[in-house]
């Protein structure tokens, strides 16, 4: 796929928006102040007001700490374990550290029996001990092990009586005072960097386990080769595993802020989730080296890179993954991270009886057409395609899938349903091409939507261009790539130059259909493309208007093409994809029904066992006038009379 740009025009606004979010809500106009007064005085009393703040701050500050107490509660446990296991090498390797008793008597008994042989020899002097250096090693790595592991626990001990203080309730005359001296708290926590302590304590457990592998992977080297081998595997994979994942957050972190330079088109960002201290101190510390260094600043610049996010962190995880989220503009609405969240939520508890009022609520609040909700959250790419959607039905398929999944499948309905669907892998919301794709078609909705005019026409047209030059046409694997409710409100619409300027949309889906090779394959989408064309063709506003399909040179071109493709590539036959041959039968009677008003189509031949009933048929005269005729239950179908059929 070609690395072209994309930029969206702003989308026309949306009159159907109901706006139920703060970040959704359209600017309203401003309330008198003694209107809000009074209606305040009304509900809720400035005392009421007080409490429930506090309330809130209350709930917050005691979850915080909790997140807290339960990280240092971990921690005594385990410095235990490992303090325990240190001790019990050191009961052994401190001795190395001493001249062993038992050497001393060797040395003595070996002297007194070479002078009993010997009575001249004079008497030898002990050397003085010198621990091997291996062994003062090993004992200087255990015993930093051991003395980290209980600071550790001292350390997670004197932090809950810091915390348990923070949240001592007291006595206060006022609500107020009471919210004042949390606030006071708080600030002090972050003066006197509490929060940093208790995220410190432990990265101090897991140098001390490193330094107890250092001094057990030294004493294999000295004592065998074989078993510091061993030994080093595990302990090489454990070590690897956190430097990796250490490392790994910054670099999603830089990677992500080079992305959002280099590409316009907006994609899923994940954020990496091993979020540790020891990982959040590797990047502080790297943001603080970068900060010394600005003549670096330009060069990341040019490298894609926004230098202030770079040297400036957020102040912990949760705001490293808000910046994430709010990170890039999301166009047309099309906020990809709150449409995955809707979509998995429907695919867990669509079943949920209790929940689907809830839904229905939800996703009528989106400001986004029914179409991108339908296909974006509710995977109903294939009918999206073919078909045009309003709120209503998005309400009816939350209420009853089931059912309306039954109803969708019935008539022409069956061939809309089954044709082929985007090559995209779900879920489609975390592909670039899947979020290029749902933005794209909100932009068209949103255009085709409310006043359409000759400008808007063209806006669509380049930016069906700009669609094809970014190869999304080709990502998704689809023929027909535009969604046909698209051209099927511009090609009957009541104004004359709208259907003109739209006309030459036609060429796009003639491409499209000799896109394919010829035979009919399973989920074959000219099928469905047909059944679509079925539905527009044979639609009136009341007012006389009809498709531009059939009252334009070029419209009527293009369905003698379609109707002699469907001769030539048999597609009027049976295929053994169905379910059985009635729904092929229908397709073909509608197909000659729409086009009757059409001249010079050919014959569609009658395939071998078909249960195709005509009822009637239209007989063109010289003058262009339809005729009806009755025609025999048993004879072969036809549009025209007096046309020589094609050869199929």
């Amino acid at each position: 796929m070609s690395d072209v740009p994309l930029t969206f025009p702003d989308s026309p606004p949306v009159e159907r928006e109901v706006h139920t979010s703060e970040d959704d809500a359209p600017p309203s106009s401003p309330t008198p102040p003694s209107q809000a007064t009074s209606a305040q005085n009304k509900n809720h009393t400035v005392e009421a007001s007080w409490h429930a703040l506090l309330n809130k701050v209350d709930d917050y500050e005691t979850k915080m700490v909790k997140i807290w107490k339960e990280d240092i509660a971990a921690l005594p446990v385990f410095a235990g374990l490992l303090s325990a296991v240190v001790t019990a090498f050191l009961i052994e390797s401190y001795q190395w550290l001493s001249e062993s008793p038992e050497d001393t008597t060797v040395f003595l008994l070996t002297h007194i029996s070479r002078q009993l042989s010997d009575p001249t020899m004079p008497p030898a002097e002990p050397e003085a001990f010198h621990p091997p250096a291996s062994s003062i090693l090993i004992n200087c790595f255990w015993f930093l092990s051991l003395i980290l592991a209980l600071v550790s626990g001292l350390f997670s001990l004197i932090c809950n009586h810091w915390l348990r203080e923070h949240t001592r309730q007291i006595p206060v005359k006022t609500t107020a005072e009471a919210l004042a001296l949390y606030q006071l708290r708080r600030d002090s926590l972050q003066k006197w960097r509490v929060p940093q302590l208790v995220a410190t304590m432990p990265i101090l457990l897991e140098v001390a386990l490193f330094l107890f592998f250092a001094g057990l992977l030294h004493l294999a080297w000295t004592r065998n080769l074989a078993v510091f081998v061993v030994c080093i595997v595990p302990v090489g994979f454990a070590a690897g595993f956190y430097i990796i994942t250490a490392l790994l957050p910054i670099a999603n972190i830089y990677t992500d802020i080079r992305r959002r330079r280099s590409e316009a088109a907006q994609w899923f960002r994940f954020i990496c989730p091993y979020k540790s201290p020891h990982a959040w101190a590797v990047y502080h510390f790297s943001c603080m080296i970068l900060r010394q260094l600005p003549s670096i600043g330009p060069s990341l610049y040019k490298r894609g890179l926004f230098w202030l996010e770079v040297v400036m962190p957020a102040p912990d995880w949760l705001y490293s993954d808000l910046r994430v989220l709010r990170a890039d503009p999301a166009p047309f609405n099309l906020k990809v991270y709150k449409l995955r969240a809707l979509d998995w939520a429907a695919q867990m508890f669509q079943g949920n009886p209790t929940m689907v009022p809830h839904f229905q609520n939800i996703f009528q609040s989106l400001s986004l057409h029914p179409s991108i909700i339908m296909s974006g959250i509710l995977n109903y790419w294939t009918l999206v395609m073919w078909e045009d959607f309003t709120p209503s039905d998005v309400q009816e398929e939350l209420a009853d899938m089931t059912k309306f999944q039954e109803t969708r499948r019935q008539g022409l309905g069956w061939y809309t349903s089954t044709s082929r669907a985007p090559s995209i892998p779900e879920p489609i919301l975390h592909s670039k091409e899947g979020i290029q794709i749902l933005s794209f078609h909100q932009y068209w909705f949103s255009l085709v939507d409310k006043n359409i005019n000759v400008p808007i026409v063209r806006d669509l047209k380049d930016s069906i261009s700009q669609f094809q030059a970014a190869g999304l046409s080709k990502a998704v694997n689809l023929r027909f790539f535009i969604p046909f409710p698209i051209v099927d409100k511009l090609w009957a619409h009541p104004s004359h130059e709208i259907r003109q300027e739209s006309i030459s949309l036609i060429r796009l889906f003639k491409d499209s259909w000799s896109a394919y090779p010829g035979p009919e394959e399973e989920g074959d989408e000219r099928l469905a493309f047909i059944a679509a064309l079925i539905k527009h063709l044979r639609q009136n506003d009341g007012n006389g208007h009809q498709s531009c399909l059939l009252t334009s040179p070029l419209g009527l071109e293009f369905i003698r093409f379609i109707h002699n493709e469907i001769i030539q590539h048999r597609l009027y036959e049976y295929s053994g994809w169905e379910p059985d041959s009635h729904l092929r039968d229908m397709l073909i009677e509608e197909w000659i029904a729409a086009t009757r008003s059409v001249n010079g189509l050919a014959f569609i031949p009658r395939p071998e066992g078909s249960a195709r009933l005509s009822i009637e048929v239209a007989y063109h005269g010289l003058d262009g006038n339809a005729v009806q005729v009755q025609e025999r239950p048993d004879s072969v179908e036809m549009s025209q009379l007096g046309t020589k059929p094609l050869d199929p």
